[in-house]
């Protein structure tokens, strides 16, 4: 088509149809800047109710969580005594008591190895105290009295660990492993104040003159849980028996390397 008949073919249009697309090119024109802005307006809106949400929903940190416990070095007090004599050593943190601080079952006058357990900070202090291997002993007025695990101590309690145990038909056995372990955590009401872990470790040479075991013991770690703000801290049973597993569980990597 050329422009004559372009022209021709547009003169025929009726004014009316002209005028109708001349106003809707304008209504479009003044309505886009106007939807956009009502789109942006609505996304905007939406971003701020998401983020009002965000917050509203947030779900709150635990204040019981590893990283808001507070803990400091523990106050436990662990006294082992000699062998050959009633000296008394304080078990300090890591370090092994020296060799005449060790336990013979066939040797010894003692029922087994002595720890007196105690806390001088807290007098209404509670141990409860647990053996994996072996089996836990009270000595009172000459008198062996086999406890079971865990059991309740009252603070300054002298518990004795033994490689002797009494089997289900009521005989006596010797445990053989050569590692085992004193779990203790410290209750201050319903309280949970402090944990800590002894080893129980021998060596791997049986005594076959003496048909038995030497036994040492070491503190591997001791932990308390000071008050916050004056206030118990939320401790439960479950996170400290997960520490106590964690240290054994250290161990038993580091030696098996």
């Amino acid at each position: 088509m050329n422009a004559k008949k372009f022209s021709d073919a547009m003169s025929e249009i009726d004014n009316k149809y002209v005028e109708e697309a001349v106003m809707y090119g304008a209504a479009q024109k003044t309505k886009r800047p106007l939807f956009k802005r009502i789109m942006r307006g609505a996304i905007a809106a939406c971003l701020c109710v998401a983020l009002a949400v965000g917050i509203f929903f947030k779900t709150p940190v635990p204040e019981n969580t590893a990283s808001h416990i507070v803990t400091k070095p523990g106050f436990l007090t662990v006294a082992a005594y000699a062998a050959s004599s009633g000296e008394e050593i304080v078990m300090q943190e890591g370090i092994e008591l020296p060799l005449n601080y060790d336990w013979n079952p066939a040797m010894s006058s003692r029922p087994g190895l002595p720890l007196t357990l105690s806390a001088a900070d807290y007098h209404d202090v509670i141990f409860e105290v647990s053996a994996d291997g072996g089996e836990l002993l009270l000595w009172e007025g000459g008198e062996i009295i086999p406890v079971s695990s865990p059991f309740k101590a009252e603070n300054y309690t002298t518990i004795y660990w033994t490689a002797l145990y009494q089997t289900d038909n009521g005989s006596v056995d010797l445990y053989t492993g050569n590692r085992a372990y004193i779990n203790i955590m410290l209750y201050e009401g319903n309280n949970i104040v402090g944990y800590a872990v002894v080893e129980i470790r021998t060596e791997d040479a049986f005594d076959a003159a003496e048909q038995t075991y030497m036994y040492y013991a070491k503190l591997l770690e001791s932990v308390s849980f000071p008050k916050v703000d004056g206030n118990y801290q939320q401790i439960t049973d479950e996170y400290v028996e997960s520490e106590i597993e964690r240290i054994k569980n250290e161990i038993s990597d580091t030696t098996s390397e």
